[in-house]
This record gives C-alpha cells, structure tokens and sequence, in this order.
C-alpha cells in the first residue's frame, strides 16, 4: 500500500517538506538535471528539493545515450557545462573576477552515486566534450544522512547550491534550510538505533 503524498512537494505527508520551503529562488542559468533512474524513488534524493526552490530547472531521467538524445541537440544552441571535478575543469572560487568567468546559459549536472554517474559518462562519452567547471573550495558537507562515497562528494542540492552562489550571488541558505528541513523529516521517522548511528558519524 502506498504512502499518501503531500500535494505539494510529492513527499509522503509523514515527511512533507512544505514548512521548510521558502519562495522560489531566480536562477538565470538553467540547471539541467540529468537523474540516473535508481534515484527517482530514493526518499532521501534532493532533486526534488530543487525542483521546489528553483524556478529554473529541467530534469530528465535516463542512462544511456538514447535517453539524452533531445538533451543533447537542445544543448548545441547554448553555451553550457558540465558540474564535474575533471582534470580540466575550471575551478570556481569566490575570489574569481566576473570576466574571468566561462559564460554558462545551461549547466548540467548528474545525479546519482559516483558509480552510477560513472556509468552515465561511460555510456554518454559527448559529456566529456562539454567545457566542465568544479569548485575551487568545497563547502561543508551538510547532508548527514547519506553516505558520502568519496571525501569530497556533495548531495545534488548542496553542488547546485554551491555553483548558483559563486556563479550568480544566489544565496543558498534557502535550499540548505528546504536539505535540513528533510533531514529533520527523515531523521524523525527512523528506528532510535538508526538515528543514534547518524548522530554518531556526524
């Protein structure tokens, strides 16, 4: 039997997010999501969350190169990159002048695990010709209730976040508070032993 969902924000109504959800944030460049289909059902993915807080975001779900094949002719009319840490990505920092900037219309981002995305890129070499950007300095991890693979992974949210403050001032601390307004609904409805074991690793 399937849990009742929120009208709103498609969360379970035992988990709804809408109190944590500020208005709609103004992203001029558009943030593609490109979702591998294992997270479209994973509870605690935050693409969801995204696609609540921002007002400029496409996702489209797939893995192989087929499923990208309207994606990708949508993107040879747009200057855009992909958010991967290659060893030719410019790295975005604070610090770094307005016109030293690549200009980005569309920035692409996967979702999914590391092993996953790897899949996608693997199965989607055109990814790899698209001009990359990363970050210069991470900020902190703030997603404690998924396990991070590698020392530096980010949630999708937390990435995306991090890009549209760097790249166009957007605060991030609405779609932070929306990821911690999750983690709280989340955390609420896991067994005591669980819970002690993310408070433990935090």
């Amino acid at each position: 039997m399937k849990r009742p969902l929120c009208n709103h924000c498609q969360f379970p109504e035992q988990t709804c997010v809408c109190k944590f959800l500020g208005k709609p944030l103004k992203n001029h460049c558009k943030i593609l999501v490109l979702q591998h289909p294992s997270e479209v059902k994973v509870a605690k993915n935050t693409v969801r969350l995204l696609s609540l807080q921002l007002s400029n975001l496409e996702v489209v779900v797939g893995e192989s190169e087929a499923d990208f094949a309207q994606v990708r002719e949508q993107l040879q009319s747009v200057q855009c990159a992909l958010l991967y840490p290659s060893e030719n990505a410019m790295a975005l920092s604070p610090s770094q002048e307005q016109a030293n900037r690549p200009i980005i219309e569309t920035l692409v981002v996967l979702d999914g695990t590391w092993k996953k995305v790897h899949k996608m890129l693997m199965l989607n070499p055109w990814l790899m010709t698209l001009p990359h950007v990363s970050f210069a300095q991470l900020p902190e991890n703030q997603y404690h209730i998924r396990k991070a693979e590698q020392a530096f992974s980010l949630s999708t949210l937390e990435a995306t976040a991090h890009f549209l403050h760097l790249y166009e001032q957007v605060s991030p601390a609405p779609l932070y508070q929306a990821l911690a307004g999750m983690i709280e609904q989340q955390t609420r409805q896991m067994p005591e032993h669980v819970k002690q074991r993310y408070l433990r690793d935090e």
